[in-house]
């Protein structure tokens, strides 16, 4: 049925389409704008209740943003005039609008804020906010006001959500450069593979289709709940692919169907009714297999679960019903050239591989079986994380912050576990950090009782009040 609607009105489609691209167009272009520059958290989970009881109950949270403060001249941190700095320093990032708490080697003493070397030292704060506000507003803010030399001191950003917020610029720097490389590169490929020029373009144009018309989608979802930054990237990449691949099966359908002699009306309706049932089928299992996403709690992956859904349906709507009405112009003009009909397909390249592994498909699939164990054995040691600041280029300031703090610090404060204890009484704070500090892969426990090392307390809390309201407490886990 579709294959007989398109046959009969070609022109009218390619001027809606046309229409709806150009109606897409004005959507994605202001979509990377909406987007957001979410964070990887689950609404609800234990870790953002304890957050929120933090920022609540006692005033600070999990710090998500750091400055690396570096002694000038191969000076110390402990050096009167760079303790000084550091301390001024602190009090003015507390001070900062939105910021909701500051500390550092020089406010809290903790001696794992300080590097090994004495060179470097660390100042946490707290921005309280969504990401879009924090990193989009505040910081910055404050990089222009505190990176950079200020007197005996050096100062570089870093923190969680910088780091995060530099990731999102280079996604966005990485999607154009993307766009530029990879639609000519498809386009001579496509060329390559066709040898003529008119299929080449229009099956290019699928691809652009499905990029532009995801896009659009995505903008009209972010009116409605959080979509990520990352998910332009998806559009992009599974854009072109799917577009182009399901543009190529249906193309290589209506050319082999020309060169049995069918007319071009029939040769499109044979390649609807065939490819397009392939394209359909795939299209649906994509669409499915990216759906399971939506079960897992996190705005990122549900971002990506969007993204590849709407390629999908764009994907199969410009194979199905955009590209054959095109064919259906083309005509002839989207056939092999003479000479590369029957003749080729039985004695080309992959001609002679198939009747190959047709003779022994035994000893053929045991080698693709070989094959792929090989390319697979790398995953069997495979090691997840959590993504951070090594996703970045080396170069960039933040990455090199870290590489500092990896290099010279004992411990990464930045990154401590809060534990929040909200009615626990203040003759148990020292118990309970004890047990904390017992427990396997953890360095130290500061606490308002001071700070604990297997078992043991090690320091007195330079200021106990910051961990302890008289109703509750919380600890700062490394």
């Amino acid at each position: 049925m579709l294959g007989r609607y398109v046959t009969r009105a070609p022109r009218r489609i390619l001027a809606g389409s046309v229409l709806l691209f150009l109606l897409a167009g004005v959507l994605a272009a202001t979509v990377i704008e909406a987007l957001a520059l979410n964070r990887y958290e689950a609404p609800g989970s234990e870790s953002l209740r304890a957050r929120a009881a933090l920022a609540e109950q006692f005033g600070t949270s999990t710090s998500n943003v750091a400055l690396l403060v570096t002694a000038t001249d191969g000076g110390s941190v402990d050096d009167a005039d760079v303790a000084a700095a550091g301390a001024a320093l602190t009090d003015r990032l507390a001070a900062e609008p939105g910021v909701g708490d500051a500390w550092s080697y020089w406010s809290d003493g903790a001696a794992t804020l300080r590097s090994e070397d004495g060179r470097h030292a660390l100042v946490l704060a707290w921005v309280p906010g969504d990401a879009d506000h924090v990193r989009g507003d505040v910081l910055p803010a404050l990089t222009e006001r505190f990176a950079g030399t200020d007197g005996p001191v050096e100062v570089a950003i870093g923190g969680g959500d910088e780091v995060f917020r530099v990731v999102a610029e280079q996604a966005r720097a990485d999607f154009l450069r993307a766009e530029i490389v990879i639609l000519p590169l498809v386009g001579a490929l496509l060329w390559l593979v066709y040898r003529r020029l008119g299929p080449a373009l229009v099956t290019l144009g699928i691809g652009l289709f499905s990029v532009v018309g995801t896009l659009a989608i995505l903008r009209v979802v972010t009116l409605f709940t959080e979509v990520s930054t990352f998910a332009s990237n998806i559009a992009l990449v599974m854009g072109i692919g799917l577009g182009v691949d399901y543009g190529l099966f249906v193309t290589y359908r209506f050319r082999e169907e020309l060169a049995r002699g069918l007319p071009v009306p029939d040769a499109v309706r044979v390649a609807v009714a065939g490819a397009g049932r392939t394209v359909l089928f795939s299209g649906a299992t994509v669409a499915a297999s990216l759906a399971v996403l939506f079960v897992f709690p996190f705005p990122f992956l549900s971002s990506f679960a969007y993204a590849g859904i709407a390629v999908v349906l764009t994907a199969v709507v410009g194979a199905t019903v955009i590209l054959p009405a095109a064919l259906m112009l083309l005509g002839h003009r989207a056939a092999r050239r003479a000479g590369r009909g029957r003749a080729e397909r039985e004695t080309g390249f992959w001609f002679r591989v198939s009747t190959a592994v047709m003779r022994r498909p035994v000893v053929s699939g045991a080698a693709a079986l070989v094959v792929l164990l090989g390319l697979g054995a790398p995953a069997a040691g495979v090691d997840f994380g959590s993504p951070d600041d090594r996703v970045l280029p080396a170069g960039q300031p933040v990455r090199d912050l870290y590489d500092t703090v990896r290099a010279e610090f004992a411990t990464e404060d930045a990154d401590a576990v809060q534990v929040v204890a909200p009615s626990l009484p203040d003759a148990e704070i020292a118990p309970y950090a004890a047990a904390l500090s017992e427990l396997d892969g953890v360095e130290r426990v500061d606490s308002a009782a001071g700070a604990f090392a297997g078992g043991a307390r090690i320091a007195a809390a330079a200021d106990p009040g910051r961990y302890a309201d008289g109703t509750g407490a919380w600890f700062a886990v490394v």
